[in-house]
């Protein structure tokens, strides 16, 4: 039997969440790229709604508070592949790489909705858009993105073609975009749901 938490354990539970998604960055940050799949499933828990269960955020009642978005807004003209959530540098020993800005100075309010399922932040060679939400469950589900990227191929110095992937640092910038967000966030006040102790 399924057990239903009170509002002081569902708020519990999520500055828990929250702070273990912290954890994982920082792990990611020194080099640990396994890190992204446990990211991916503490904001699965945090923001997706299923028919098997409902985010914690949709349990507090928490729907109403926006989140940060550092994508650029995607244009349908644009003729080439679009990756709104990161940028392409060239690093040191390393060579081309999409790289997370974790940048506040670029960060905007949206509506929750938006930032998880209508949002593009990226669009594949094949046209192909996908939001924040179909991102983290592919990664969180273990399931390969079939990307084209057929675009997105560079030369070394020595001219192979390098092929790049996103996913990684789009999901670090997701759960700094995530972290942003709720910093600071009194989530028994900000929670609707009714509790009487």
């Amino acid at each position: 039997m399924k057990q239903t938490l009170n509002k002081p354990e569902l708020v519990s539970k999520l500055q828990k969440e929250l702070s273990e998604i912290k954890a994982y960055c920082s792990e990611y940050d020194l080099g640990n790229e396994s890190s992204i799949t446990m990211i991916a499933n503490l904001i699965l828990t945090v923001f997706h709604n299923s028919t098997q269960s409902k985010s914690l955020l949709s349990q507090l009642k928490l729907n109403h508070l926006q989140v940060f978005c550092s994508s650029e807004t995607y244009d349908a003209k644009q003729l080439t592949n679009f990756i709104g959530l990161l940028k392409l540098k060239h690093l040191k020993g390393k060579g081309w790489a999409y790289v997370a800005e974790l940048d506040e100075a670029v960060l905007k309010k949206v509506s929750q909705e938006n930032w998880w399922n209508s949002k593009k932040v990226i669009v594949d060679s094949d046209g192909i858009a996908y939001t924040r939400s179909k991102i983290i469950q592919s990664v969180a589900n273990s399931a390969a993105l079939n990307l084209n990227t057929s675009g997105w191929k560079l030369k070394d110095s020595a001219g192979n073609h390098l092929e790049i992937s996103p996913i990684p640092e789009a999901v670090r910038q997701i759960a700094f975009e995530l972290l942003t967000s709720f910093y600071n966030v009194d989530f028994n006040t900000e929670s609707k749901l009714h509790y009487k102790p």
